[in-house]
């Protein structure tokens, strides 16, 4: 059997547990605090753990308890330790900015590879020929999101802006039209 002084330290901390999260769950300013001075440890490392850099760890654990905070009613102490729920608030947030990272990095690898085989204006006019009579063998609507993206240098979402359509659209769009683009161009290279 446990010494009266540790069960009575153990009922203190379930009952200062227990008054955070009910706090919590009334969207108590100093609840917030108190919660990210309790768990920062456990949600830096959990936001570290996916992203291995300690700025952008930093900035998810931030963003994660402003989201929360701003949204309120998303914990619910039925469902679990406050502890729990905001670790893995932190640890989604950490996998979805990853995702986002990794897309980016891919889409520019793709688009640089693209580019290089986009004549500059100082190569021949044989093979900006080239180039117009492929980029007119995509469809309308490719025609439109490559040159806007291209000679405009507008980014996906100010596409998306100009066409009124879902930022995802002018995405498939464009990756389409370069996919279709870099096939063309090295069949003619053949």
């Amino acid at each position: 059997m446990d010494p009266p002084s540790s069960q009575s330290t153990r009922s203190a901390d379930a009952a200062e547990r227990h008054a955070l999260e009910a706090a919590f769950v009334a969207r108590e300013a100093w609840a917030f605090e108190a919660a990210y001075e309790a768990y920062r440890r456990h949600l830096y490392g959990a936001a570290f753990g996916v992203l291995h850099d300690a700025g952008n760890a930093q900035d998810c654990v931030h963003d994660v308890l402003l989201r929360l905070w701003r949204q309120g009613h998303a914990y619910s102490a039925a469902r679990g330790s406050l502890q729990a729920f905001l670790v893995v608030c932190v640890r989604n947030e950490a996998l979805s900015r990853l995702r986002k990272s990794q897309n980016r990095e891919r889409i520019v690898r793709d688009h640089l590879r693209v580019a290089d085989s986009v004549p500059a204006a100082d190569e021949s006019s044989a093979a900006r020929l080239d180039m117009a009579q492929s980029i007119a063998r995509l469809s309308a609507a490719q025609q439109q999101a490559i040159c806007l993206a291209y000679y405009e240098g507008l980014t996906h979402e100010q596409i998306a802006q100009r066409l009124g359509e879902p930022v995802g659209t002018v995405k498939s769009r464009l990756s389409n039209a370069l996919r279709t683009l870099r096939t063309l161009l090295q069949g003619e290279e053949s």
